[in-house]
């Protein structure tokens, strides 16, 4: 089972989209950023940035912790052999292309929706 903490935005919605694409089990944890959830000693174990998405999977030998958006959707890819390429090329330019709307397009519009700097409005 994946325990995935998010809140209501786009990084978390890009997350349970993959979940659910990838066939994955999970149960979802809302952070409430508003009330400060995610500066709370027990978040901050699951992340240390105090930032959503977040993912535990505890499906293995031992439990797996992965934060940032890019990161949990390369890491469901890979397990689950889903929609990521196999061919060193195919990976790299999937793989580029998600750290670019991390970077570029998830920043840009995240401003546009009422997020700023860490703060909401």
């Amino acid at each position: 089972m994946i325990e995935f903490y998010a809140a209501r935005s786009p990084n978390g919605r890009k997350i349970s989209i993959m979940l659910e694409e990838c066939g994955a089990p999970y149960r979802v944890h809302f952070v409430n950023l508003e009330q400060g959830d995610q500066f709370k000693p027990e978040f901050r174990r699951i992340n240390p940035n105090s930032k959503i998405p977040a993912i535990i999977d505890d499906g293995g030998e031992a439990p797996v912790t992965v934060f940032e958006s890019a990161s949990i959707l390369i890491y469901l890819a890979e397990k689950f052999d889903r929609l990521l390429p196999r061919t060193p090329a195919g990976r790299a330019e999937c793989i580029s292309w998600t750290v670019w709307q991390v970077v570029n397009g998830g920043a840009i519009s995240g401003q546009w929706g009422g997020v700023k700097v860490g703060h909401l409005y």
